[in-house]
């Protein structure tokens, strides 16, 4: 069986954009205590809530890099 080797070069962007997920989660977290006047504790209690909202970003994030290389990779073909 063949092996799939992945650089290091990737494992650091992928962990990067993981941690801009992650702040990204965090401040629609902190936006959502400021519009809806709840106590500051919620940034902590609420942590459970941006780790999902993080898988979820990242996700979608790399939903739309498959579409985007799909798309290139088929308008590369057709030349």
């Amino acid at each position: 069986m063949k092996e799939i080797v992945i650089s290091g070069k990737r494992k650091k962007i992928e962990l990067i954009t993981l941690l801009v997920c992650f702040v990204l989660a965090n401040i629609c977290n902190v936006y959502a205590i400021i519009e809806y006047k709840t106590p500051w504790i919620e940034l902590f209690t609420s942590l459970g809530f941006v780790v999902v909202a993080t898988v979820v970003f990242y996700a979608i994030w790399t939903f739309l890099r498959l579409i985007y290389f799909g798309i290139k990779s088929i308008s590369r073909s057709k030349k």
